[in-house]
């Protein structure tokens, strides 16, 4: 039996099922990310989301808290379209659970499962869907 994805939930208004299998609805295109550690920032940087935050240490992304334990207001002032955790013995890998419900009021909730590297690129390219790079801008006369 085959899961619905984040592609389905766009186009025919299903939900995302996430790494713990529960369904997440989305509320449109997902244009900007924030993980809740590096790992699972790396992944989605490699994948070419634009990753507005990260729990945790990345270069060049915004610090949202310490790794698995994002602040939420520092996430709701980046204005996520969803965050993406990693998922530990079948649930959110974050380390105070209570963080979930102050996440969801943010943005919709995504786990993805790290030890099955492949299934999780797969689902994220159907949750980033067709990723588009920034716009190309040309350089002004100081910048050589």
């Amino acid at each position: 039996m085959s899961r619905p994805t984040a592609a389905g939930a766009m186009g025919g208004g299903r939900a995302f099922v996430d790494a713990t299998g529960t369904p997440v609805p989305l509320r449109g295109p997902v244009r900007q990310v924030v993980a809740t550690d590096a790992t699972v920032g790396a992944l989605l940087l490699e994948l070419g989301a634009r990753l507005v935050g990260v729990a945790g240490t990345l270069d060049g992304v915004e610090q949202v808290g310490d790794e698995r334990a994002p602040d939420p207001a520092a996430v709701a002032a980046v204005r996520p379209d969803v965050v993406v955790t990693g998922c530990a013995d079948g649930g959110y890998d974050l380390a105070d659970p209570r963080l979930l419900g102050r996440l969801r009021e943010i943005a919709p909730v995504v786990a993805v499962d790290l030890g099955r590297r492949a299934e999780t690129s797969a689902d994220l390219r159907a949750l980033l869907g067709a990723v588009q790079p920034p716009p190309l801008r040309s350089r002004g006369r100081h910048e050589g």
